[in-house]
């Protein structure tokens, strides 16, 4: 349906307010990232880029686009504004009409889709904004003011669209792709880690889930963690993450710990030795918590979905019997 969509996006496209020349950074004062995703991976890697907007843009109110409600609690505590929820989707499509309705009667100086695809496309030709900024895209190239070629050789989905910020004249240094936790929510984080073990042995958290193929069997996570065992000489005190998808453990002496609220989640994470995970969304939860990980790669690239921690590592899954875990510690 390639054809399409050039019709699609001329159908909609509002060029109302467009300006041609790049807005200098003094007067923008409205901005509006554009992200309708559902993953929750990809909910983490777009952190380092509302992170560098709010960083550059300090005075401008940012407003956040999110295609459902749960996403907001990512991006909390990071200088977003305003949060609208797109639910793009047939089957809510009042609810999409009325977003896209609500938010076409706002005036943007600048609207950014980071990730190019097809919905955010959509989206942002129905919107309106003097700049309209995306990753160069043929087929849709004009639906938006300003579109770039990537240039510089960052791979990670995470990093990999901070071009875009670069391109508008800003240098991204010290890029952060960390959740920003309250007080509460770290004190509540450490309290239940220690309700669930409060000793002194080496503490390993680890999930089972993953999507598709990403996943392993239950037969190959107890040679990893005897493998893990046995390398590191030691007694471990492990601990598994519990899921919707995953409701009973491994092991049934096992310690286990299920939270439903990504914060404090990610809050009892930061309380483990290291957190062991499939590329899936929880590891890259536990990522943006700063916590040591240990990903697992069977499918997926890690140059591309791989953890960022300088004290994690993204492991395949073909070179686990040659690793010695002692190394990772």
């Amino acid at each position: 349906m390639k054809w399409m969509e050039p019709f699609l996006f001329y159908i909609f496209n509002n060029k109302k307010y467009n300006d041609v020349s790049l807005l200098n950074p003094d007067v923008v004062k409205n901005i509006l990232i554009v992200r309708n995703n559902k993953r929750i991976g990809n909910m983490y890697f777009l952190i380092p880029f509302v992170k560098e907007i709010r960083k550059n843009y300090p005075d401008a109110h940012i407003t956040l686009m999110l295609k459902y409600e749960w996403q907001r609690e990512i991006f909390l505590g990071m200088g977003v504004d305003e949060f609208v929820f797109s639910h793009f989707s047939a089957r809510a499509a009042f609810k999409f009409i009325s977003s896209i309705i609500k938010t076409r009667r706002k005036k943007f100086d600048l609207i950014f889709q980071p990730y190019s695809s097809v919905e955010d496309t959509l989206i942002c030709s129905m919107l309106s904004a003097r700049n309209k900024i995306a990753p160069f895209h043929k087929r849709r190239n004009f639906v938006f003011t300003h579109t770039f070629k990537k240039r510089d050789k960052l791979k990670h989905a995470a990093l990999s669209r901070l071009y875009l910020i670069s391109e508008l004249g800003f240098e991204c240094k010290n890029v952060s792709h960390f959740l920003e936790l309250t007080d509460k929510e770290l004190v509540t984080g450490l309290l239940d880690r220690q309700d669930v073990y409060d000793g002194n042995e080496l503490c390993i958290a680890y999930f089972r889930g993953a999507r598709g193929a990403k996943r392993l069997s239950d037969l190959q996570w107890r040679e990893i963690l005897s493998k893990i065992e046995h390398d590191l000489e030691q007694k471990v005190k492990w601990i598994e993450i519990l899921s919707p998808d995953i409701t009973s453990p491994l092991n049934d002496d096992s310690l286990y710990y299920y939270n439903s609220n990504m914060r404090i989640l990610s809050s009892f994470l930061k309380n483990v030795d290291i957190f062991i995970s499939c590329d899936t969304g929880p590891l890259h939860l536990a990522d943006a918590s700063n916590c040591r990980c240990l990903g697992l790669y069977n499918k997926t690239d890690p140059e591309v979905f791989g953890v960022l921690n300088e004290l994690s590592h993204n492991v395949q899954i073909e070179d686990i019997d040659n690793l010695d875990f002692r190394q990772f510690l």
